[in-house]
């Protein structure tokens, strides 16, 4: 009887399959896995791809097959939330598209990583500075353009449970992301025989950068001032798909204007959008209702509509108002979802479908990014409109001002609840970097209430309606981050690239990449 026998993987191809399935693995960093442990793999992988490959072609190869594993598992939700139509390009190519543009940086990395190594930059450059340089800038570039989606950053996988996460509100969350694959670099040289002259300095490499997560834990950056406001957040559980239909749209204005009505908090916060019709189409004296009622028991309420933008290019606004007590405020949202709120290049992509989660927003326009600030409970609020809290940089001073965050939201997609666990882990970000507490309301969930560590004090159940009550311990001061921003990692990382490719010494010092010659 014969034996089956297995051969092995040819060279190239087991490079390939390897570096997919760590990018796979990756991928568990995020939400709602939360192995935080697990974000190093990524620095660890470029550098063992990089060490590995025969020829450059191949480093860019398992580079970018490293970033399909790791972005197509982390934002594999998006496919879920897109209803096909009649041809299966139409409904999976903006995902496609997305998924592999992401990838593309780590295949670059990894392509430059090996080229530099080759040419006899050290292997403690290569992984310690080259690597997580690029990667952190590649991060950052996603923030800008009409395409912008900075979502999925390796950095907020160690909100808030990492003994790194102290390191906040110094670098914020592009700054973890440059230590997390710094670290993974130097956890692969110690496992490999011909950096083994340079495994003293990767040690005292790696203490120093654990070593300063943990000393960073005694730091507090801000100091609570003012008595704590009582909060009640109100989460209907109106999912997106439903939003819009007639009878919901009828039946949320009901609930939400009991609730607001029965509200004895001071603070009492609506999601975003929770009111689904623009402004003029409210029932009669809806608004002014609620105001007066407020008004008349010094209290304030955050609701959240549509409104016409007023610009000759039409369209309309998603916006938040206080009314009550500390008079109408209205705040228009800024930064907006691509091919959610907004289509962009639509010459280009006029045939992709204009509405990929079911919804009728796609008329949305972007209010001015410096508007007046937002006070509730008589405490400067830095008030957020869902996709804006990840633009952290760029809103830092609101941020600065402000005795609390709020996050009000709509994170309901059809088929994952995926987008909700990475989205409430980006807000837990958010107040660890600022050392302020934070508020979040979502349509359809996570509300929670998130100390100024970014830890999570109490939160409503998911998808199901909830009313969260929560005491807010307003905090002053300025962080490291909310005063200079992403100017700290960014300028670091760039620092460290060019710094590795141009300055550190020849081969010898480190040894040159082990070569294997493949069959």
């Amino acid at each position: 009887m014969s034996r089956t026998v297995l051969k092995p993987l040819p060279g190239n191809l087991r490079l390939h399959a390897l570096a997919l399935v760590g990018g796979v693995a990756t991928s568990f960093a995020h939400a709602p896995h939360g192995a935080w442990f697990l974000a190093p793999l990524s620095g660890l992988a470029l550098t063992w791809i990089a060490d590995r490959a025969p020829v450059p072609t191949a480093a860019l190869v398992a580079g970018g097959l490293f970033g399909v594993g790791l972005y197509g598992a982390t934002l594999s939700w998006l496919f879920t939330g897109i209803a096909p139509s009649d041809a299966l390009l139409r409904a999976h190519a903006l995902p496609s598209v997305l998924i592999l543009a992401f990838s593309a940086a780590p295949a670059v990395i990894a392509w430059i990583a090996m080229s530099a190594w080759r040419r006899g930059t050290s292997s403690l450059a290569v992984a310690g500075l080259l690597i997580p340089g690029l990667w952190t800038l590649g991060e950052w570039a996603r923030h800008f353009s009409r395409f912008h989606f900075p979502w999925g950053q390796l950095g907020y996988t160690q909100a808030p449970g990492s003994p790194l996460s102290a390191l906040f509100p110094v670098i914020g969350a592009l700054g973890l992301s440059f230590v997390v694959v710094m670290l993974g670099g130097l956890l692969a040289l110690l496992s490999l025989r011909h950096t083994r002259r340079e495994w003293p300095a990767t040690v005292a490499a790696i203490a120093a950068l654990v070593g300063l997560g943990l000393a960073s834990t005694a730091i507090e950056w801000t100091r609570p001032v003012l008595q704590p406001i009582r909060m009640r957040l109100l989460q209907g559980n109106f999912p997106a798909t439903d939003k819009f239909d007639r009878a919901q749209v009828l039946r949320a204005l009901d609930q939400y204007r009991s609730a607001l009505l029965a509200s004895d908090a001071p603070v009492t916060v609506l999601p975003e959008t929770a009111l689904p019709l623009l402004e003029h189409q409210l029932p009669e004296a809806y608004i002014a209702s609620l105001e007066r009622a407020a008004t008349e028991e010094k209290r304030d309420l955050l609701i959240s509509f549509f409104r016409p933008s007023g610009l000759d290019t039409g369209g309309y606004f998603s916006s938040a108002r206080v009314i009550g007590v500390s008079g109408a405020q209205t705040r228009d949202k800024r930064f907006l979802v691509p091919f959610g709120e907004y289509l962009p290049a639509t010459g280009l992509l006029g045939l992709l479908p204009e509405r990929p989660s079911g919804t009728h927003m796609t008329d949305t326009v972007p209010g001015l990014v410096d508007q007046d600030g937002i006070v509730m409970g008589g405490v400067r609020v830095a008030l957020k409109l869902c996709f804006e809290d990840l633009f952290a940089s760029a809103l830092r001073s609101e941020d600065a001002a402000a005795g609390y965050l709020v996050v009000i939201s709509n994170d309901s997609w059809e088929g994952s609840d995926a987008p909700m666990h990475q989205h409430l882990q980006v807000a837990q970000a958010r107040a660890a970097e600022a050392g302020k507490p934070l508020l979040r309301v979502a349509n359809t969930g996570w509300s929670a209430s998130i100390d100024h560590r970014g830890r999570i004090v109490a939160a409503a159940p998911p998808n199901r309606p909830a009313v969260l009550d929560a005491a807010v311990q307003p905090r002053e001061g300025v962080t490291p981050y909310t005063r200079y921003g992403d100017a700290i990692p960014v300028g670091f990382a760039a620092l460290a690239a060019v710094l590795a490719v141009l300055g550190v010494g020849p081969a010898s010092r480190g040894g040159a990449p082990h070569i294997v010659v493949r069959t």
